[in-house]
């Protein structure tokens, strides 16, 4: 069955518009206000592809992409705006973890480039949960933010060359508490371990390189990266800036990766670069279990027993 978009603003033109625009490239559905889009979520989902108007009476574009993030978790979500709607735009990373910003007036390419990413990285985290499940049921647990269960290295030993979760244990210590300015952003690498266990480790690891490469290149030279768990990355980061712009720059940081040209077996493969991220003030925590638990469940995969661990 073919993955479907949903597509929700108060202009009824503009949806029409839209339906007639891509009714040969995707299956669309349209809804002309947060409210009808959250029934239609309900009565004719699940989307793969989630677009929304920021701007429409009632429920906003954020307020309503939000719920859809509670309900339907694996949907993309993407938002249109204007270039004047950065307020607007930093609600919506901080309420519902967007995909893509689309700016008004969106061009039909542009706007079928977006949605096909968006396909793509639905239909990695879709693969990805499937393979989660299968994990589990023969008790090889998933990896999730904890990174001791998972590293299987240390000291800049492993591929990527990164110092380790004891190295990033030691650098935190001294800022729990403390440091407000500091902040902890988890990168998880969500299609890493799709690939491991598709393509093999040679793969898996080529993989892992490049996105390292691209992570170590978008944030400054002064912020500090780990390689926290087998698929996570740690970020260490001081900012001056209000949390929510820094949420918007990380939120930029992860939608703004292109795919990889892997060799496999002689074969080459494209594959979307997906990185989901969860970020917390170190401050507000006395220690690293407690920050640990406040990370995103959803993101994480945590099991609850990894928050029992003393530091």
């Amino acid at each position: 069955m073919a993955e479907k978009v949903l597509f929700v603003d108060d202009e009824p033109l503009v949806l029409d518009a839209l339906k007639r625009m891509l009714r040969d490239q995707f299956l669309t559905y349209t809804a002309d206000s947060g409210e009808k889009g959250l029934v239609s979520a309900e009565q004719n989902g699940p989307f793969a592809v989630v677009i929304s108007d920021m701007h429409m009476p009632g429920m906003s574009g954020a307020e309503f992409l939000a719920r859809i993030r509670k309900s339907a978790p694996d949907t993309v979500r993407m938002l249109l705006t204007g270039f004047t709607d950065l307020d607007a735009a930093i609600a919506a990373v901080n309420q519902g973890n967007i995909f893509r910003f689309l700016t008004k007036p969106c061009k039909k390419d542009e706007l079928v480039h977006a949605i096909n990413l968006g396909l793509a990285q639905y239909r990695s985290m879709v693969a990805e949960k499937e393979l989660v499940k299968r994990a589990q049921a023969i008790e090889h647990p998933a990896a999730g933010w904890d990174g001791a269960e998972s590293c299987e290295w240390d000291n800049r030993e492993g591929p990527t060359g990164l110092p380790g979760p004891t190295q990033a244990k030691e650098l935190l210590k001294s800022l729990f508490g403390a440091d407000r300015q500091t902040y902890v952003i988890l990168f998880k690498l969500t299609v890493l371990k799709t690939i491991e266990d598709r393509y093999g480790e040679e793969a898996a690891s080529d993989y892992l390189i490049n996105t390292v490469q691209y992570v170590t290149r978008a944030l400054r030279t002064d912020d500090l990266l780990f390689h926290w768990g087998r698929y996570v990355l740690m970020a260490v980061v001081r900012r001056t800036i209000t949390p929510g712009a820094l949420r918007m720059e990380v939120a930029r940081l992860t939608s703004s990766t292109s795919d990889q040209l892997l060799k496999v077996q002689g074969r080459s493969i494209m594959v979307a670069t997906s990185i989901d991220s969860d970020m917390k003030p170190v401050a507000q925590f006395s220690g690293l279990n407690e920050m640990l638990a406040a990370f995103d469940p959803q993101l994480s995969g945590r099991d609850e027993s990894a928050a029992a661990r003393e530091d």
